[in-house]
């Protein structure tokens, strides 16, 4: 049974999509450089506070949110409460009833601030937004009432609500184009760095179990990501992230081959890979092991396919039903590890062959075998096998024999490879345990390895399945 590691998040998308045809009207622009103006409008205020403000001008009133947190300052709220009280109290609800034009001027900082400096955590914060939110009802115009709107329909004024019903606004409506969505909710380019951007992201990675998996939505969280202005492993997201995104297929490995390709691709470039940990890759430190396993699961599918790319170029004529074996394995999610080993010739076409972004990693056969040959290393349940090309055995040993291949190797000598006893294929009817590929097209060795991983590990594929 698959258990749920999210409560669900709520939704509110009644009828969205026209409604978000009738909220477009409105815009804002990208957002000035508010630090640099913060800190004028502080020394202003500092200046202006033994004459009890009396000379600020209109401008520094209206842009008095962006003077709320300065970083290396201490809050307004402590430095000028008598400022800030007038403004809430008096200047701000005036200037918003006055007139729609100026009202959308002085909630404009409100809600770049907002959106900005967004932390749930605060109750500084929590109390801007509540003063925020109170005020609204009092201002005139579109904008007035487009922040009404977005606040009614996604809570976008509740610190703790916001994030959650935006993530699943933005990730999951997957009809309607992710563009429409930010113009919708007054988001500029730029936005997805924000500290309500990050909080919706960080949402967005507690989606139910099911929307994770799908393709368009990890998509768009991938996009959200290349909008930020830092690499995930240089955030605090960087553990959220990668379980985010992984867990969901702990238990459930029918992966679409396109979603396959974009989760092993971004963690490669960005994670590294985890079957070779250095004191450098500290970007899967405190990941979810089970999300990590995830990895080493796509990692094999990864290997599996370069292999087989490569096999089919120096291979013999029964290799394709070695690889139709074995992926069907691989398929049914029952592959946790591979690595391939490759001879010469293997080698040679294994450079010629790598389009891929990401570099395919692989050990060298040096010695012991013929060059033509090759040999495939697969880990299922508690079984380790080595697979032969061109006329060599399969071979397979317990997990915790000291005897069985290691994995991730760079180098391996094709007579260590060999000189291994292998378990019996057999039940003892042949002198040699190991099992030759003879009358693939019958399905005589498939049925036997079949029978060799059902017994140690209770896994059983149908023939429709395995052979060709």
């Amino acid at each position: 049974m698959e258990y749920a590691m999210f409560a669900p998040l709520p939704t509110k998308m009644e009828k969205l999509e026209a409604v978000l045809l009738q909220i477009n009207a409105v815009t804002v622009q990208t957002p000035p450089p508010f630090v640099e103006i913060g800190k004028k409008l502080r020394l202003a205020y500092e200046q202006q506070r033994t004459q009890d403000y009396q000379l600020l001008s209109k401008s520094d009133w209206r842009q008095l949110p962006y003077a709320l947190w300065v970083k290396g300052m201490l809050a307004l709220y402590e430095t000028d409460p008598i400022l800030l009280n007038r403004y809430w109290s008096e200047v701000l609800p005036e200037a918003l009833q006055s007139s729609p034009r100026r009202a959308k001027r002085w909630l404009i900082p409100l809600f770049f601030v907002y959106c900005n400096g967004f932390d749930p955590e605060s109750i500084a914060f929590r109390g801007f937004a509540a003063k925020l939110r109170q005020v609204l009802q009092l201002a005139q115009g579109a904008m007035a009432a487009k922040m009404r709107e977005m606040d009614e329909r996604q809570d976008f004024f509740n610190p703790i609500r916001a994030p959650v019903n935006l993530a699943s606004l933005f990730f999951t409506l997957h009809q309607v184009h992710e563009d429409e969505l930010m113009g919708a909710y007054l988001f500029w380019p730029g936005f997805e760095g924000t500290g309500l951007g990050t909080a919706i992201l960080r949402a967005g990675l507690q989606l139910p179990l099911d929307q994770l998996r799908e393709l368009a939505t990890v998509q768009r969280v991938m996009n959200w990501l290349q909008k930020m202005p830092a690499p995930v492993v240089k955030t605090d997201l960087r553990i959220a992230f990668a379980d985010g995104l992984l867990l969901p297929w702990q238990h459930n490995r029918k992966m679409q081959d396109g979603l396959k390709k974009i989760l092993l691709t971004f963690f490669l470039q960005q994670y590294g890979d985890p079957r070779f940990l250095r004191h450098a890759n500290y970007q899967w430190e405190g990941v979810n092991p089970d999300a990590v396993h995830v990895m080493h699961y796509l990692l094999t599918g990864d290997t599996l396919k370069g292999f087989m790319s490569i096999l089919e170029r120096t291979a013999d004529d029964i290799w394709r039903y070695r690889q139709k074996f074995w992926m069907a394995y691989y398929d049914a999610g029952h592959i946790e590890e591979a690595w391939m080993v490759l001879g010469a010739h293997a080698q040679i076409a294994a450079k010629s062959n790598n389009t891929s972004a990401v570099p395919q990693r692989f050990g060298r056969l040096e010695g012991g075998a013929a060059p033509n040959q090759s040999v495939l290393l697969l880990r299922i349940g508690d079984l380790v096998f080595s697979e032969w090309s061109h006329s060599g055995s399969l071979r397979a040993y317990p997990e915790d024999d000291s005897d069985a291949p290691s994995f991730y190797q760079l180098s391996y000598h094709g007579q260590t490879l060999r000189e291994a006893q292998s378990l019996d294929f057999h039940d003892g009817l042949n002198m040699r345990p190991e099992l030759r590929h003879t009358h693939s097209e019958h399905g005589t060795w498939q049925r036997k390895a079949r029978d060799m991983i059902r017994q140690r590990t209770g896994i059983y594929l149908g023939d429709w399945e395995i052979l060709l």
